[in-house]
């Protein structure tokens, strides 16, 4: 099967969508398909000349190789691309992750989400980026839920060596509890409520990691500052790829306490699946589309979101025995390793898009199908 992907996101940028985008790549190729990919590897402000060339791309990829079927990586690609698409009738499926769809702009979502009610076939992320899309309008019929993949990277350095080496740079004992949280810092994540309401009363020895950049990092500075915890919040910005599995391997516990946003959402979370499969344990708020990425008691556990006093509770328990917190963190990275395994995305992803190219299911019976297996 010729499958031709298009993606706004893709490495080196990092991110979610970016991760998820090249994750999707790998698992087509994995599958046996001939992948003809699109993708911007740079910023979005590169996206007012890379869109219309993309376009260009498409048609002379269709003109000259006509693929069996077209994944479009989110849901303002499907609308970029719809024109196209209905010329030519091509058979296509979109993935969609939350805030693609949520996006606070009136006209962003009379465009896109128009568009979108119009798509053969959506694949979300996580059952909350499915309730976005129903409460957009798209009918049932054309929605699946695709539990996604993430793939430890070979090779991995030890949690105890990596530990011991995280513990040597920072400069801290091995009494001292190394939390970590890592992505882009929009005020969705919950690191400043974290660092102002749950991190000023917890009774361990900590340093709290902050690892990537945006718009919340002064927030996250201003919180820490008025708490006198500048010694313990160690913000970090954006980490090369070696660094990041350094973080990943010699934490002692991933927390990402997210809280509610209007008009932004969590699609997935896949970073809480990142530190789950390389044994790191998880604590996550329970909101949107993070409880489709940590699976409480089995791959990581899950709070409710701006609860403090539990929050405080729950992490002094954690953080009072480290030996069982990591026990824990192999325990839950055996659980995600399978549950989140790359052959399992890659065999399905490939059989929706099959069965779309041959117009074979709707959605709705694929969708019930998946359930009855």
């Amino acid at each position: 099967m010729h499958v031709l992907f298009v993606t706004r996101k893709f490495p080196p940028q990092t991110g979610g969508m970016e991760t998820l985008a090249a994750d999707t790549h790998e698992a087509l190729l994995a599958g046996g398909a001939r992948v003809t990919l699109l993708r911007n590897v740079r910023s979005d402000w590169h996206s007012w000349w890379w869109l219309p060339l993309t376009l260009v791309r498409m048609a002379r990829v269709v003109r000259d190789d006509r693929p069996d079927v077209v994944l479009l990586g989110d849901a303002l690609m499907n609308a970029v691309a719809t024109w196209l698409l209905r010329r030519h009738r091509l058979p296509h499926a979109t993935m969609v992750m939350g805030l693609d769809v949520t996006f606070d702009s009136s006209v962003y979502r009379k465009v896109v989400v128009r568009h979108l009610r119009a798509a053969p076939l959506i694949i979300a992320i996580s059952g909350a980026t499915a309730t976005a899309v129903r409460a957009a309008g798209v009918e049932e019929d054309r929605l699946v839920v695709l539990r996604l993949s993430v793939a430890p990277p070979a090779g991995m350095e030890s949690r105890e060596a990596a530990r011991a080496r995280l513990r040597e740079r920072l400069g801290v004992g091995e009494d001292t509890a190394v939390l970590l949280t890592l992505g882009r810092l929009v005020r969705r994540k919950g690191v400043a409520w974290f660092v102002s309401q749950v991190l000023p009363r917890t009774s361990r020895d900590v340093v709290h990691l902050v690892a990537g950049a945006g718009p919340a990092e002064d927030r996250i500075r201003r919180a820490a500052r008025s708490r006198g915890l500048e010694d313990r919040v160690r913000l970090l910005g954006r980490v090369d790829r070696e660094d990041r599995e350094l973080l990943l391997r010699g934490a002692d516990l991933f927390v990402q306490p997210n809280i509610h946003v209007y008009g932004d959402m969590e699609g997935f979370g896949l970073v809480n699946v990142e530190a789950a499969v390389r044994d790191l344990p998880v604590l996550a708020a329970d909101i949107e589309g993070i409880p489709d990425a940590v699976v409480d008691g089995e791959t990581g556990w899950l709070l409710t979101s701006q609860d403090a006093p539990r929050w405080r509770a729950r992490l002094d328990e954690l953080l009072g025995d480290l030996d069982a917190l990591r026990g824990s963190g192999a325990r839950f990275g055996a659980t995600a390793r399978d549950l989140y395994s790359p052959e399992r995305f890659s065999a399905e992803l490939l059989r929706l898009l099959g069965q779309v190219a041959a117009g074979e299911q709707t959605a709705h019976e694929l969708h019930e199908e998946r359930n009855r297996g």
